[in-house]
Formats: structure tokens, C-alpha cells, sequence
């Protein structure tokens, strides 16, 4: 692959990961709830995910999974009631989204470990892996060892991404907490979204 490719494909994943998606408002909400620290454990779990889908696309088990519709609804409805489960409890939980009962009693590791569920059980980023990356390779360098290298790229991309994300929010949980108002919109509006993007993923064909 030419170094011309290669950047090429970093700009396409970069703004493939900068969409906000279920990831994104995942990485956002913890790290409102749970400070900078908290969001970026959050980011390395969203990124062992995309390495999760990396292993599965260097072994075939992408294409295979995506060829079957019923291993597809049945990884698609468990990410859908995954999702819809996290948002459903940060809605339900007492105060905003800076003072979360939930954030206090949430270790970084099960944060991290969410992280990895909300990606690794969502098949649009196995669908990723299956139509975006081969357009960019060729017969030549289509090999295990090259989809590997891209699946780790995306996962770098993500993780530094993410770890901004988390960062950037993490500053202004102060801030936000000074207003309980704002920080109850905040709460609502991040678990809805939540909530709505497990819906969303429940309906995808």
C-alpha cells in the first residue's frame, strides 16, 4: 500500500470515528458523569472494540457474520438492548449528569468494559470493516496482515479521538455542575440518545 493510500484511508476513518454515534455520546456521558479520567477509559474501551472487529475481519468471521442474517439480528438486537439498557439507567438515575449516582458507584474498569460491549455489538462497525477498508486494498495487498494494520490504524484513530472527546468534556464538568438545571437537560438528552441510537441499531436491515 503507497504512503498516498494510506493517508487517504487515515482521513476516511478519522471521519468515519468523528461522526457522532453511539460511541461518541457513550465516551461523552461518561466522561460528564465520571470526570476526564472516567471518559478515557471509556475511549480505550470503545477502542479494544474496533480491535475486537479487527480480529474478526483478519479470520473472515466479518464477512461471515454479515452473510447470516440470523448471527446479524442476533448481534444487532443484543447491541440495540445493550445501548437502550445503559441509557435507560443513567435516565432513571437521581441527579444530573454531573453528580450521577450511577457515576459513583461505576468503576473505570466497568466503564471500560462497557465500552468495549457498546462497539464490539454493533454490526455497523463489522459492516465498516467489511465494505469500507477493502477499498483499499487490492489483490496484491489484500492480506491478513494488511487488514490487521488497518483495523489497528482505525483503532488508534478512535482512541485518540475519543480520549479529546473525553478530555474536552471532562474541563467542563465543573462547569456544569454549577447548574442543575443544565445538568439535568444533559442527563436527559445524553440517555435519550442513547436510548434512541439502541432503537435505531434494533431497526437497521
Amino acid at each position: 500500500m503507497s504512503i498516498e493510500t494510506y493517508l487517504l484511508f487515515i482521513a476516511g476513518m478519522f471521519a468515519f470515528c468523528a461522526m457522532p454515534g453511539a460511541d461518541f455520546f457513550y465516551v461523552l456521558s461518561r466522561a460528564l458523569s465520571g470526570g476526564g479520567k472516567t471518559g478515557i477509559y471509556a475511549a480505550f474501551g470503545v477502542a479494544t472494540g474496533v480491535l475486537f472487529h479487527t480480529f474478526l475481519a483478519v479470520v473472515g468471521l466479518s464477512a461471515l457474520l454479515l452473510s447470516s442474517a440470523t448471527a446479524f439480528s442476533i448481534i444487532k438486537y443484543l447491541g440495540a438492548a445493550y445501548l437502550c439498557y445503559i441509557g435507560f439507567k443513567m435516565f432513571t438515575a437521581k441527579g444530573g449528569i454531573a453528580e450521577l449516582e450511577t457515576a459513583k458507584k461505576t468503576s473505570n474498569m466497568k466503564v471500560y468494559r462497557q465500552g468495549i460491549l457498546t462497539n464490539a455489538l454493533n454490526p455497523k462497525v463489522c459492516l465498516t470493516f467489511v465494505a469500507f477498508i477493502p477499498q483499499f486494498l487490492t489483490p496484491e495487498t489484500s492480506s491478513p496482515s494488511m487488514i490487521g494494520m488497518l483495523g489497528i490504524t482505525t483503532a488508534f484513530i478512535a482512541l485518540i479521538w475519543f480520549i479529546c472527546i473525553a478530555t474536552f468534556a471532562g474541563k467542563f464538568r465543573t462547569v456544569i455542575a454549577e447548574s442543575k438545571a443544565f445538568s439535568n437537560l444533559l442527563k436527559y438528552g445524553l440517555s435519550s440518545l442513547l436510548v434512541g441510537f439502541g432503537a435505531k441499531l434494533a431497526l437497521t436491515n
